[in-house]
């Protein structure tokens, strides 16, 4: 377990994705991984490139608690002009305090070169409530907050460190054994001007195609209010991916 956790936090920093699905203790006792990608590439009238790849471990003791990373890059050129590159890592863990409700901690870190994001780290924690049905699914309310420290890449931009709340909503249900819809949404404002905050939607539906290889079609929409000088407040994105599962 010691060496599991060292692991979680080397390759944490590397790169990272945004959890989907959320976890829950109990749900797959022991280690399990998954490992996701996408390509994309065009010639002709159009040249471009896309690769994104992703990586997520997960140990859960099956009793009290799970610890999961996910993580992540993005690389895409266009006309032999680059047009995206960002990293993102995400490490936490959940506590069962009782039947129904977690708390959890969490680091993160990541980079994007196109919203002029050198680097974004943060550290924090969080309540979490969750109700099951087997009809309806599963739905997850979580209130908490992190501390935020941000390096831009051009000299206009300053420095930040910030204080934010955090809340999330998320839901998920698997209408067969093969098939799993899931939806995250985060809003994290700045605790000293509600005005300034970020806001995440993240709606993915998942698809067995053959043993322990998932389709997924996912769409983001991601919306922040005080962006660095020059960059656009709203990204939205649209991406379709395989995943397998060990």
């Amino acid at each position: 377990m010691k060496y599991f956790l060292v692991v979680m936090i080397i390759v944490g920093n590397l790169y990272g994705v945004v959890s989907i699905s959320p976890v829950e203790i109990g749900d797959n006792p022991g280690f399990k991984g998954e490992v996701d990608g996408a390509l994309d590439t065009k010639r002709g009238n159009t040249d471009s490139d896309s690769y994104t790849a992703s990586m997520k471990l997960t140990y859960d003791n099956n009793v009290s608690y799970v610890v999961w990373s996910e993580l992540s890059f993005t690389y895409g050129e266009a006309s032999g002009v680059k047009n995206a590159n960002k990293t993102f890592a995400h490490i936490r863990y959940i506590h069962k305090l009782k039947k129904n409700l977690d708390w959890e901690a969490f680091v993160q870190s990541q980079s994007n070169e196109f919203t002029k994001v050198d680097e974004r780290l943060l550290g924090g924690g969080d309540l979490r409530i969750h109700v099951h049905s087997n009809r309806l699914g599963t739905l997850y309310f979580g209130v908490g907050g992190f501390f935020e420290y941000i390096t831009y890449t051009t000299s206009i931009d300053p420095n930040e460190n910030n204080v934010r709340a955090s809340i999330y909503g998320a839901y998920k249900k698997a209408f067969t054994q093969e098939t799993e819809l899931s939806y995250l949404l985060y809003y994290q404002p700045k605790m000293t001007n509600f005005n300034d905050y970020i806001l995440l939607n993240i709606l993915e539906l998942k698809v067995l195609v053959y043993k322990q290889l998932f389709i997924h079609f996912n769409i983001n929409y991601r919306e922040d209010s005080r962006p660095a000088i020059g960059v656009k407040s709203l990204d939205i994105s649209q991406t379709t991916s395989f995943s397998y599962t060990f």
